[in-house]
């Protein structure tokens, strides 16, 4: 173990593996800052561009974007009061009025200290629990495999904001994702409609970028930009930033040290599928706000209400790569993402990966405790730098993130389809996402439907040896035991949602909600949507009907939660309409429409126009029309200058992306032949 310790430092202390930090890091602090993106979204970005890199490298870049990201969310929550990820939502309690009080870089300092203790938390939870991890999954068989990944996902489902019923619905849709071709197993072509294109199954990578990208780019460029100089930072210079810096790590460590450590242990509840980092930074805040012998200053400028959610989100992220590494089940979108680098490069986590490719394991726990340390040299060299990430136009940050992200969806398998794909999904995606459909539960639902069912074909394999399935489970220990806990975990949700209830009488005699539960509001669209769902699970099945034996076991059940879920939310519709009472005004009424319209037309015309004059030359008349037009419904005007300003920007973007795309990346776009040959004739 210390050998390999020794190796991944060393490997890690590499000049190009310290740049990657160096560039990764503070990436991945940009996405972290920006509201709505988060970790998920900039290793989606990141994602495509590690392909051609050294495993090694790959995994120190992605580690990078992921720690940045978490500490990045704590910028726009303290400056903003907006948080950049939904773990820094805790942070804005205590981190804004702080921030009001004329201390916004202490805030952000005091975040940044709390950040690189919950890393550093968190690289020692891999660096201890990762080898009785990986001695007690030499005891997962098939069985064990399949219940841990079934109960996670319904743990996302239920634990999923917003409606259970839509939560099991979303990771339903992830299961259904990966149904569609060849399966696992066998590779026997399912519910492909005879699209030749579709026996290879859908695009993984272009679907990923579609569910997280498109729907928070048309937010963004849909809605208003956040106010980003309603707080100020005053200039301290880099002496007077240190002095602070040490000044507030010293106290941190004097007095809020027994915070870090019970905030770190927190995030060790990471591991578990379908938390992420939003629960753990909420009971580290609750906690903190309980063993505090001042409860009655948070919510006012508390230095351990900071303390507590940023130390917790940092440490999940050692503790989520824990089952992505050791059993090959991520428990965020976040792990997932990690886990489709490791497909990215040719290998399959789990037991086998722990065993063969221990070397990567502890590159990556090492690059954990290394990125937080480049994280906290740049949070507090660069803090002002970091700030003005907020005031970046979302005009220009649209038509670049999607650009981007095509060329991450095409890269993968270089075909046409799945840029259209990303495209087309997208739009979807979007409407799931504003009818509270979870895009994390649909991704993970996809990472983890071919190991379930892999899984669930080898238990049926085996199982007649033992004398029947049930016989088999029953002698599978840890299968019972996981099964046990989340029964035990349904029953202490029941009594917790009984005592809150009764307290919530006992407290008031008013009535919650009053009025009519109108047909015209969310109540009419939720049953249309339950309808929808269920007819949509009978048609597959009855298509299902025609395969081997083998090879619909596992969409069926899906096909069956689908329709017992749906036909529950009916129910709820048209039975409970108390439920519906406060929401009156259906989501899709809050959709600009004018707006949305206009710019599908725009993302859908992108596509012709790149397959007939070639991707780059088409990318600069899309980033001058998306520039004019966001500007435009900022209300930000749309002058000459802004025009030629508009253009300047759209060639220099490009000619970057042309020379760091195709040219270092050897990564190749839609290009027509004359502009192939010139760009390979000159680079």
């Amino acid at each position: 173990m210390l050998e390999l310790i020794f190796q991944g430092i060393l490997t890690c202390i590499q000049p190009m593996n310290i740049l990657a930090m160096f560039l990764a890091v503070p990436a991945g602090i940009i996405v972290g800052a920006l509201p709505g993106f988060g970790a998920a979204t900039g290793l989606v970005l990141a994602l495509p561009m590690t392909y051609g890199m050294e495993p090694a490298t790959a995994f120190v870049v992605l580690t990078g974007i992921y720690i940045g990201a978490e500490y990045g969310g704590s910028i726009s929550a303290i400056l903003i009061n907006t948080p950049g990820t939904p773990a820094a939502i805790m942070t804005t309690m205590d981190g804004h009025p702080l921030a009001q009080q004329g201390k916004a870089r202490d805030a952000l300092l005091v975040s940044n200290i709390a950040s690189f203790s919950g890393g550093l938390f968190g690289g020692l939870m891999m660096l201890f629990f990762m080898p009785i991890l990986g001695n007690f999954v030499l005891h997962f068989g098939a069985g064990e495999v399949f219940v841990m990944a079934a109960v996670g996902l319904l743990l996302v489902g239920v634990i999923t904001k917003g409606s259970r019923v839509k939560g099991v619905i979303s990771v339903c849709l992830g299961l259904m994702y990966t149904f569609v071709g060849g399966d696992r197993v066998s590779g026997f072509s399912r519910f492909d409609f005879d699209i030749p294109m579709l026996v290879g199954g859908l695009p993984l990578i272009a679907g990923l970028l579609a569910m997280f990208a498109i729907p928070q780019m048309l937010d963004l460029a849909l809605g208003a930009k956040p106010d980003a100089g309603s707080i100020k930072l005053e200039n301290y210079g880099v002496k007077g930033n240190m002095r602070l810096f040490r000044h507030w790590f010293s106290v941190i460590y004097k007095t809020q040290l027994g915070n870090i450590i019970r905030s770190g242990f927190f995030g060790l509840l990471g591991i578990i599928p379908g938390v992420g980092s939003a629960v753990p930074s909420m009971l580290s805040y609750t906690a903190a706000r309980k063993a505090s012998k001042n409860p009655e200053e948070f919510g006012k400028g508390s230095v351990g209400g900071i303390v507590a959610p940023e130390t917790s989100n940092n440490a999940t992220v050692g503790s989520s790569l824990i089952p992505v590494l050791s059993l090959g089940i991520p428990s965020s979108p976040s792990a997932a993402l990690f886990m489709g680098a490791i497909f990215l490069h040719g290998m399959t986590p789990g037991p086998n990966f722990m065993i063969k490719e221990a070397n990567l394991v502890y590159i990556l726990i090492m690059a954990v405790f290394l990125c937080s340390l480049v994280q906290l040299l740049l949070g507090v060299f660069t803090i002002g730098s970091f700030a003005n990430i907020l005031k970046v136009p979302g005009s220009y940050l649209f038509p670049c993130i999607i650009a981007l992200c095509c060329i991450g969806a095409y890269a993968v398998r270089t075909q046409d389809f799945d840029i259209d794909f990303f495209i087309g999904f997208g739009i979807f995606a979007y409407f799931l996402s504003r009818l509270g459909f979870s895009m994390g539960a649909i991704v993970l639902g996809a990472f983890l439907a071919p190991t379930m069912e892999a899984s669930l074909i080898e238990a049926l394999n085996i199982s007649p040896a033992m004398g029947g399935l049930l016989p088999y489970f029953l002698t599978r220990p840890i299968a019972l035991g996981m099964v046990g806990l989340l029964v035990l975990y349904g029953v202490i949700m029941v009594l917790l949602s009984l005592r809150q209830k009764k307290l919530g009488l006992t407290e008031s005699k008013k009535p919650i909600v009053t009025g009519p539960a109108l047909w015209s509001g969310e109540r009419g669209v939720d049953l249309c949507i339950y309808i929808v769902v269920f007819a949509t699970a009978l048609f597959f099945m009855n298509m299902a009907s025609e395969y081997p034996e083998q090879n619909r076991i596992l969409p069926n059940a899906t096909f069956v939660v689908l329709m017992g879920i749906s036909v529950l939310g009916a129910v709820q519709c048209l039975f409970f309409p108390r439920m519906y009472c406060a929401r009156n005004v259906s989501a899709l009424k809050h959709i600009p429409w004018k707006k949305l319209i206009i710019m599908s037309t725009v993302l859908l015309g992108y596509l012709p126009l790149m397959y007939s004059i070639g991707f780059y030359p088409a990318t600069v008349p899309f980033i001058v029309v998306c520039i004019l037009l966001i500007r435009k419904w900022y209300g930000e005007g749309c002058t000459g200058r802004e025009f030629v300003r508009g253009i300047v920007f759209a060639l220099v973007f490009t000619v970057v992306a042309l020379l760091v795309f195709t040219i270092l990346f050897k990564t190749s776009m839609p290009m027509p032949e004359w502009l192939e040959d010139l760009v390979y004739e000159w680079f």
